[in-house]
């Protein structure tokens, strides 16, 4: 959003001089996904070329497990490994994708799918002769690179894959071969309550455009079918028609920040394709004051200029430069590094595996000083790199390597910024 309103103030500007006429600025958006219109309209109802992709029909199924009424309270993981299990046992050969929230439903759907798959005999309970064995995989961010590719491998003649994702699979990523969906409706999504002045992370319907992309992932490569856990009500009169911008429901605060150190003062009449709330914007401006960063009149401070040259939320850039005043700053930009990345600690989806995980932790946190999880993210960083094969290490205390290690990098990063304060 603040790139584009920038680049309108920069169209304009350069539009109004008579020199560039002859060669004037041409800006060309291009997305798979987003509303056309809005964005001709808010450059001033430019051209919109369509270039259509090849893609196949989808049929959508809605299977009225979800209604109006359990919105709020959907049941959705089991209805959703029956479904799998029903495409698997009775429709022809073809992979299917399985949409959930999160790590902790997708580990608990493998595992129900895992035991099902066992009991079944091909002789008698699969349909189709093309069929002969159920390949279970889960797919979500925080997983290792190694594991994510497994998704992406060539299966044997007969081998169906169950790919068990998040929103991921629906944006980011390309399955070959996917032929059946099952959406279960729900996202995790990242908001902002001004109120509190706090984030959260919570599981919300999703939208129609969204459903809708779920659904084109059963058309890429052959005619596939969509099975929605919730009702056709639930999708015409529920779900909005699209999903909020991130800029309407996130801390505002590093925007703001943004904004003032390029001499925008008046934040709130900002051209905006997707304007915030008025008391969003407040609300940023009042955490921003509160951090120095600006003053009563809302001008950028020099503690301002300086957050702004870290590539971290306020609130970690003003704990960075006051760590120079207490003479903390090696703990401090490990901590901050650490808390920059995915969480660290790998949840296994195994239940005995999990009390073992958790008691590895509590050793862990104990050893750093209490429960202190600060202290225990520090605790963590150090004796991973004081280890002499730091993988390893993290393996054994159930640790997410790919994180530390990209916490190692943000460290570099972070330190050469501060050798500049």
């Amino acid at each position: 959003d603040i790139l584009f309103g920038l680049i309108k103030r920069l169209f304009i500007a350069k539009s109004s001089k008579t020199t560039t006429r002859k060669h004037p600025l041409k800006i060309i958006v291009m997305s798979a996904s987003l509303n056309h219109k809005k964005f001709s309209k808010f450059f001033g109802s430019c051209p919109v070329l369509e270039i259509p992709g090849r893609t196949f029909p989808v049929k959508n199924v809605y299977c009225n497990h979800i209604g109006k009424d359990s919105i709020n309270t959907p049941n959705y993981l089991t209805k959703a490994v029956n479904k799998a299990m029903t495409i698997h046992t009775e429709c022809p050969s073809g992979h299917i994708l399985l949409f959930l929230t999160g790590q902790d439903e997708i580990e608990r759907c493998c595992d129900q799918l895992f035991e099902k798959a066992e009991n079944l005999d091909y002789r008698y309970d699969v349909c189709s002769h093309d069929v002969d064995a159920m390949l279970v995989l889960p797919l979500y961010g925080s997983m290792s690179t190694e594991l994510q590719k497994r998704v992406f491998a060539p299966v044997e003649d007969g081998v169906r894959k169950v790919v068990v994702a998040t929103n991921i699979a629906a944006t980011s990523l390309t399955i070959e071969g996917i032929r059946y969906v099952i959406d279960c409706g729900f996202v995790k999504q990242l908001s902002f309550n001004p109120r509190t002045g706090l984030d959260s992370l919570n599981i919300v319907l999703i939208s129609q455009s969204e459903a809708l992309q779920r659904a084109g992932r059963a058309g890429r490569t052959t005619e596939g079918i969509c099975y929605r856990l919730y009702t056709r009500d639930v999708y015409d009169d529920v779900m909005s028609a699209e999903t909020a911008p991130e800029i309407q429901r996130t801390n505002l605060a590093k925007v703001v920040l943004y904004l003032k150190t390029m001499g925008i003062h008046d934040v709130i009449r900002f051209d905006y394709i997707d304007p915030p709330e008025e008391k969003m914007v407040m609300e940023a401006v009042k955490q921003l004051y509160i951090l120095g960063a600006l003053d009563r009149d809302g001008g950028i401070t020099a503690i301002g200029h300086n957050m702004v040259l870290f590539p971290l939320s306020p609130c970690l850039s003003r704990i960075l430069l006051a760590s120079l005043e207490f003479n903390c700053v090696e703990s401090i930009l490990i901590i901050v590094a650490m808390l920059s990345v995915e969480d660290v600690f790998l949840r296994p989806g195994d239940r005995k595996k999990f009390s073992k995980a958790s008691k590895v932790w509590a050793e862990l946190a104990a050893s750093a000083g209490g429960n202190n999880d600060f202290l225990t993210l520090l605790y963590v960083f150090e004796e991973c790199f004081r280890s002499v094969e730091p993988a390893k290490w993290c393996r054994e205390h159930f640790l997410h390597w790919r994180a530390v290690k990209t916490a190692a990098n943000i460290l570099e990063q972070l330190k050469s910024i501060m050798q500049r304060q």
